[in-house]
C-alpha cells in the first residue's frame, strides 16, 4: 500500500491568511543540555492543513470532537480541475464527475495550487465549488469538501456564504491540502485532527491510502 501525505508542514514563518496570527514554535528543552526535548507550540487552530467543523460558523453546530470518525476515515474522490481557471466551479464544470461520488465520500478539488504554497499566488490560485456545485455534492450526502487552497470562499469575501452552506449542512471543510496530483480518482483517506473538546476546527494530518 502506498501512503501519500496530503499535509502542509507547520513551522515558524509558514504561510498564513491575512489577519491570522503567525504560529510560533519554540524549544523549551534540548536533549544535549537537559536530557530530554520539549517544545512550546502556539498557533491559531485554522492554520495550515486544517479542518473546519460546523461549529466554526454555525451556532450549535458540531464541534471537531463530535464528528464521527467514519466521516474522517473514509473514501476520497479527487476531481481534477487543473484546466479550470481559479475561482468558483459551476455544476456544468464537473462534467459528469458527480457520478463517481458516493454517500460519505470526501470530495477533493485538485487545482495544483499547492505548488504556489509560500507565494502571493497561493491565495488566489485554487478552485472551489460554487453554490450550485456545492449543493449538488451536499445532496449526495458527502462527508465534506477539501482543496489545495486556503478557503471554501474567496479570501477577500466578507460574508462566507459557501462556508455557511457546507457547515450548515453538517459537512466538514479541509483547507490547504498538498500532493493531490498523486491521488487516483478514488482512494481511502484518513483525516486526523487533534481531539480538542468543543473545537471549531483544528490542524490535521491528512493522508491517502492507495492500493499498489
Amino acid at each position: 500500500m502506498k501512503i501519500v501525505d496530503l499535509t502542509q508542514p507547520m513551522a515558524n514563518g509558514m504561510p498564513v491568511m491575512a489577519g491570522i496570527e503567525p504560529p510560533r514554535f519554540r524549544d523549551l528543552a534540548d536533549v544535549s543540555v537537559d536530557g530530554y526535548a520539549m517544545s512550546l507550540c502556539t498557533f491559531v487552530n485554522h492554520t495550515g492543513t486544517h479542518v473546519d467543523a460546523p461549529a466554526h460558523q454555525i451556532a450549535g453546530g458540531a464541534s471537531l470532537d463530535e464528528i464521527p470518525l467514519d466521516r474522517l476515515v473514509t473514501y476520497a474522490v479527487t476531481i481534477d480541475l487543473t484546466g479550470h481557471e481559479p475561482g468558483p466551479v459551476g455544476l456544468a464544470d464537473l462534467n459528469g464527475q458527480l457520478d463517481q461520488v458516493r454517500t460519505g465520500d470526501l470530495v477533493l478539488f485538485r487545482s495544483d495550487n499547492a505548488r504556489n504554497w509560500g507565494t502571493d499566488a497561493y491565495w488566489h490560485g485554487w478552485c472551489y465549488p460554487g453554490t450550485p456545485a456545492a449543493q449538488a455534492l451536499i445532496d449526495r450526502d458527502v462527508a465534506g469538501i477539501g482543496f489545495d487552497g486556503p478557503s471554501a470562499d474567496p479570501v477577500d469575501t466578507d460574508d462566507y456564504e459557501l462556508h455557511r452552506l457546507w457547515l450548515g449542512a453538517g459537512k466538514i471543510i479541509i483547507e490547504n491540502l498538498a500532493s493531490l496530483a498523486e491521488l487516483p480518482d478514488r482512494c481511502r483517506i484518513v483525516v486526523a485532527p487533534l481531539k480538542v473538546r468543543h473545537a471549531n476546527g483544528g490542524p490535521a494530518r491528512v493522508f491517502a491510502l492507495i492500493d499498489d
